[in-house]
């Protein structure tokens, strides 16, 4: 938290991405709020190990359902506007067309009872077209009738996982992206590098990102040790 006062930056809450912290009672996210009292902007990233909202099997749908809406309980003790959530898409498990109508299904069942004032983003993660993300939130925000889903584009996932350039993903999902992670990687694994290091041109990305994702808040995602750097490398930059 001090990071982020002294650099005058929002803050993205991670601490429940973990079941342990999810299981728990709200103590955890009373001291998480008060401990960021002074910090606005607040973001949190919800679960999401081993949870499958497009699956076939209608308990496993269940359980990605309740750890999303227990999310979204936190997201609200904890005063967060942004929550971030996985596709929950695996490579080679279902056929494109299974896998929109799932999630269509989930997502249209479950946008409905989200509190005003929180806006939800998918984020892609092991995806190699940004078309598979690009017309499930069309589909779902068609249904709804309004703009009730949007992305959080990962540019390190992107960078590890997609034989598509980041580019194309920037400029293909456009003004979608309300929400990006930053972070660097070699293109193998996903490292959540500082920016300044590693193989994606950091400054192109964040270029393309303003003039494609205007709206966007932008996290940096990087590992503990590099997110002040990485802080003061984008103010450097002129970025922050």
């Amino acid at each position: 938290m001090p990071i982020a006062l002294r650099h005058n930056v929002g803050i993205e809450i991670q601490e429940f991405v973990f079941p342990g912290n999810l299981d728990a009672d709200d103590g955890l996210a009373h001291t998480i709020a008060e401990r960021i009292g002074a910090i606005p902007l607040r973001g949190l990233h919800g679960p999401f190990f081993e949870l499958v909202p497009a699956s076939r099997d209608r308990l496993v749908q269940q359980v990605a359902r309740s750890r999303f809406q227990r999310a979204v309980e936190l997201a609200t003790l904890v005063g967060a506007q942004h929550l971030i959530l996985h596709t929950g898409y695996f490579p080679k498990t279902y056929s494109r067309g299974n896998w929109i109508g799932n999630s269509v299904a989930f997502w249209v069942g479950f946008l409905p009872d989200l509190p005003e004032g929180i806006q939800l983003h998918l984020e892609n993660v092991y995806e190699d077209d940004y078309s598979l993300i690009a017309e499930l939130i069309d589909k779902v925000n068609a249904a709804l009738g309004r703009e009730a889903l949007t992305v959080c584009l990962d540019v390190g996932h992107v960078h590890a996982n997609s034989s598509r350039r980041i580019e194309d993903w920037i400029v293909g999902l456009g003004s979608t992206i309300r929400y990006a992670h930053l972070h660097n990687n070699d293109g193998v694994l996903d490292d959540h590098w500082g920016l300044w290091r590693g193989q994606i041109d950091m400054v192109r990305v964040l270029d393309l990102l303003r003039e494609h994702a205007p709206s966007a808040v932008w996290t940096v995602e990087t590992g503990p040790s590099d997110v002040e750097r990485s802080l003061i490398w984008l103010k450097e930059r002129g970025y922050l």
